[in-house]
């Protein structure tokens, strides 16, 4: 193994001990070699969580009890994008609480070096993880559903439609109450298909969603997965306390308004920049930038 690899960790070790933090996010494709991930896990000495795009991967039998693994999108994404859509799936999968202090260890897929070591107070980097905030996701959305809508909306954020750019919304849970503030700018698309046909967990209809993604309007996703309609126009009985980050369009004024005016999670993707954005609350909670030529592997 690198001797900066085994540094890093030796450091991240220390470190974890002397911030009191509750658990070290490792990026489990640094490595390719299950005798290297398990060589790190045992020089960690923590638990783990084990941060992975590969729809297969496992942790090591012999460390199988002290970690838990995670998945994400597999698309390309900064190290800080990775790092912010593990935390945003491990909250979800209640893996971390709020107030929990992490230690984030990480580095390019397939380098085998660790050369990033980051440390997140979860309440105070994102606010999805702040002391007001009960659950991290709305009380009728599965961590499943959650995952999958991330890995669509990162997937067209970095690949676009058919080479063009898209800019879509997602919204999920709470879906009466957004129904009753929204309603279709075109005929709904999924209207009279049985909910078995239109689940966005089903893996046959991802073609479909992303092709409806290029149409105005949002994806309304119910808690369980079924797309109850595409083609919505959100019209939110209320303003929003705070203003919106600079740049932000009225895209996302729509997403956070939503979100401000019900328990729904939104999701929008940003035409011009690629850059998936999660509100809650009325609030942005994160953002993951869609990386740009060699900064793909930069922070």
């Amino acid at each position: 193994m690198k001797t900066l690899t085994r540094s890093m960790v030796r450091h991240a070790h220390a470190i974890a001990r002397e911030v009191n933090a509750r658990v070290i996010l490792l990026h489990a494709d640094v490595v390719e070699e299950d005798c290297d991930l398990a060589a790190l896990i045992e020089d960690v000495g923590f638990r783990v969580i084990l941060v992975s795009r590969r729809a297969n991967f496992a942790a090591p039998a012999e460390w199988s009890e002290l970690c838990k693994v995670v998945r994400i999108p597999d698309v390309a994404m900064t190290r800080t994008g990775q790092i912010k859509v593990a935390i945003l799936v491990s909250a979800a999968e209640s893996l971390i609480q709020p107030g929990d202090r992490i230690l984030c260890v990480t580095g390019l897929d397939l380098s085998g070096t660790i050369d990033t070591l980051m440390v997140l107070d979860m309440g105070t980097e994102i606010e999805l993880f702040s002391a007001t905030t009960a659950e991290p996701l709305p009380a009728d959305v599965t961590p499943t559903v959650f995952e999958r809508v991330l890995t669509l909306a990162g997937e067209l954020g970095v690949e676009g439609r058919e080479g063009r750019p898209v800019g879509t919304l997602f919204v999920i849970g709470d879906s009466d109450r957004v129904l009753a503030q929204s309603h279709q700018l075109v005929i709904n698309p999924f209207h009279g298909y049985p909910e078995n046909e239109r689940n966005i967990l089903d893996p046959r209809l991802e073609e479909t969603i992303k092709e409806f993604s290029a149409i105005d309007g949002a994806f309304i996703v119910r808690g369980d997965g079924v797309i109850l309609a595409a083609g919505r126009y959100l019209a939110p009985r209320g303003k929003l306390e705070q203003a919106l980050p600079h740049g932000l369009g009225t895209r996302h004024e729509a997403a956070a308004s939503i979100t401000a005016t019900s328990q729904a999670l939104a999701l929008c993707i940003s035409q011009s920049t690629g850059t998936v954005s999660v509100f809650k609350s009325g609030r942005l909670i994160t953002d993951i930038p869609k990386p740009w030529g060699r900064a793909a592997g930069s922070l």
